[in-house]
């Protein structure tokens, strides 16, 4: 195998093929945003990973210089020697409708520059019978070319956690299955080029579905322990010791309460489930159920927000809030429907003057601060609703900049509650 291909270099894509560099591989990385390209031929990315010591920038320096990554935006060029190709585009929501038509264009796109004798590999997670109803037809309508005979297709779903997508690439167990049994043989050796633990599936639905109640059921786990923070926090009990006690169950293991749920992965897997069971007709009010748990919860906590800001005599409008980190979740630099972002809003529509400082999120903010230090003073609120390594949470450091009668909402939990009272300062959480 002289080069493969990866369509899709975000949080998916880039790690994923500069994991086959390091396995010696060389790899064409196909992305349609030109100005995402040249900053990776610089070396730069907004994907934040790590790997044995490594920012992944170090990794796609290295792995540019050694000519084993190859970015480009054009399918004809990435394609133009390439047989083994895997598919990372991501499939958006928009208006709380599944948009296939980045997907759709990327399948045509293929298939106008296929060659014979391809392997497709599909690793975006898509709604069920996606690669035997949509894929298959546009790339065998576009390329004339018949598959299971000319090219071969085949899905395999991706696992990985952001911020451990080097390890887990290598490492989790992953499935796959062709639409012939060719396709499957072709995709599994495809896989095993950076990973052992393959697991053959008898169709491409099977893995399709999998993957999607794999994080389906997350959400519905999340929401069971959100549902239960609200009735804690009616009743004046510790959400977090209630949870600690069910756990000793050994049959229970109850997640942990958070502000929502984001990233793409577990919001959106519901939801492409949804695409397919509202056009058979088919009720899935549990996870309907779920979703509308999750979705809300970014507004409760507004709402325990607001009312802490009332008990200390102050008026959310015009209240300074500051967020301690805007990513979707912990050590994380993606912010895909993070509920952060969307807690930030809600406080900006009642009239709060909101700010955040994050290190690892790039891009440009109006509402950014440049400095730790400049995001805890004069503040009436801070709000830690996720975990960053190179934030210190030290309360002692934190008290001669923060306001004599601040209110910390500590989503995390990272404070010791006694402590940060006994300081003089308001304290709340999950």
């Amino acid at each position: 195998m002289e080069k493969i291909a990866v369509i899709g270099l975000g949080f998916v894509g880039l790690p994923l093929s500069l994991t086959y560099a390091l396995h010696g591989v060389k790899v064409v990385g196909i992305d349609i945003n030109k100005d995402y390209i040249e900053r990776l031929k610089k070396g730069q990315t907004h994907v934040y990973e790590e790997y044995n010591g490594k920012h992944i920038e170090t990794i796609l320096k290295e792995s540019l210089e050694n000519g084993l990554f190859e970015p480009t935006d054009s399918y004809e060029e990435g394609l133009r020697d390439v047989k083994e190709i895997i598919v990372t585009v991501g499939i958006p929501i928009e208006n709380d409708k599944v948009n296939m038509s980045v997907f759709e264009n990327a399948m045509k796109s293929i298939g106008k520059n296929l060659k014979k004798d391809s392997i497709v590999l599909i690793r975006s997670t898509v709604p069920p019978l996606t690669t035997k109803n949509i894929a298959k037809p546009l790339i065998e309508e576009t390329s004339g070319l018949k598959e299971g005979k000319d090219f071969y297709l085949a899905y395999s779903s991706e696992r990985i956690a952001e911020g451990r997508a080097f390890e887990e690439f290598q490492t989790m167990p992953v499935a796959v299955s062709g639409l012939s049994i060719e396709g499957t043989k072709r995709a599994k050796r495809l896989l095993e080029l950076i990973n052992p633990n393959v697991i053959e599936a008898s169709s491409p639905e099977v893995v399709e579905i999998s993957k999607l109640i794999e994080n389906a059921s997350r959400d519905v786990n999340i929401a069971i322990v959100n549902e239960l923070a609200n009735l804690t926090k009616a009743l004046g009990v510790d959400t977090m010791e209630v949870i600690k006690v069910a756990n000793t169950h050994k049959r229970v293991k109850l997640l942990t309460p958070g502000i929502g749920v984001g990233g793409h992965c577990i919001p959106f897997a519901s939801k492409y489930i949804f695409y397919l069971s509202d056009k058979i007709g088919l009720e899935m009010p549990l996870l309907h159920a779920a979703r509308s748990v999750n979705d809300r919860r970014p507004k409760d906590i507004a709402e325990i927000i607001e009312n802490a800001l009332q008990k200390v005599g102050k008026n959310i409008n015009n209240s300074k809030i500051g967020f301690l980190g805007i990513a979707m979740k912990d050590n994380s630099s993606d912010i895909s429907e993070s509920p952060a972002i969307m807690l930030k809003e809600i406080l900006k529509a009642k009239g709060a003057q909101v700010s955040f400082f994050d290190p690892k999120v790039k891009g440009n903010f109006d509402d950014d601060e440049r400095h730790f230090e400049a995001l805890l003073s004069a503040k009436d609120v801070i709000v830690i609703p996720i975990i960053h390594n190179e934030i210190s949470y030290d309360i002692d450091t934190w008290k001669s900049l923060l306001m004599k009668d601040a209110i910390i909402f500590d989503a995390k939990g990272v404070f010791n509650k006694e402590k940060v009272t006994n300081l003089g300062f308001h304290y709340y959480t999950i």
